[in-house]
């Protein structure tokens, strides 16, 4: 037994037009595990492409107890599965609006992003955090990092009680500094 599988041959590397030549059962694979008809051709193309990037690398290794043309169905539908569940995990897909216009079905007036009071300018809280003391860019940072307050506490060895007043102390005096910078 391989690392490949109980019957797993060598390598086999394959053209692309081996591959582009099974394009029906592959877009009939996409269908079957879920992938929209406006994405079909797009999610088809990443899995040919795949497909001959993995066979290049000597990932094809079929089963020299099947036929070969069943061998390499079964192996393009394993490529479809893993290109499918990249697909489904993708941010454009979690973020999508399938509406033409966002803000008609949302029944609320469109925001104006010029609006100084609706938008903080980048430059103006870099400057803003730069001229606090040390302790507060530090938690400020690691906050921002994604650190939690028991993380904050053990990378700075301070007490947790400690991590989380400078935290919100940090956070009040930002606030502060950033509601006069705009007013000015």
């Amino acid at each position: 037994m391989s690392a490949w599988g109980p019957n797993a041959g060598p390598a086999r590397v394959l053209t692309i037009t081996e591959i582009a030549a099974q394009e029906p059962l592959i877009r009939s694979a996409l269908r079957g595990l879920g992938v929209r008809a406006v994405d079909l051709d797009d999610v088809c193309q990443d899995v040919v492409l795949g497909a001959w990037m993995s066979s290049q690398a000597g990932r094809y290794r079929p089963d020299r107890t099947r036929e070969p043309l069943d061998a390499l169905k079964r192996w393009l539908f394993g490529v479809c599965r893993f290109h499918v569940t990249h697909y489904h995990e993708r941010a454009f897909r979690r973020r999508e609006v399938p509406v033409d216009d966002p803000w008609a079905s949302t029944g609320e007036e469109r925001v104006d992003p010029g609006h100084v009071g609706e938008r903080i300018d980048a430059g103006t809280a870099l400057m803003a955090i730069a001229a606090m003391p040390l302790w507060a860019r530090e938690v400020l940072v690691l906050a921002a990092l994604g650190h939690g307050g028991t993380e904050i506490a053990s990378i700075l060895r301070i007490p947790l009680g400690t991590a989380g007043s400078r935290l919100r102390l940090a956070r009040a005096r930002l606030a502060r500094k950033l509601r006069r910078r705009l007013l000015r």
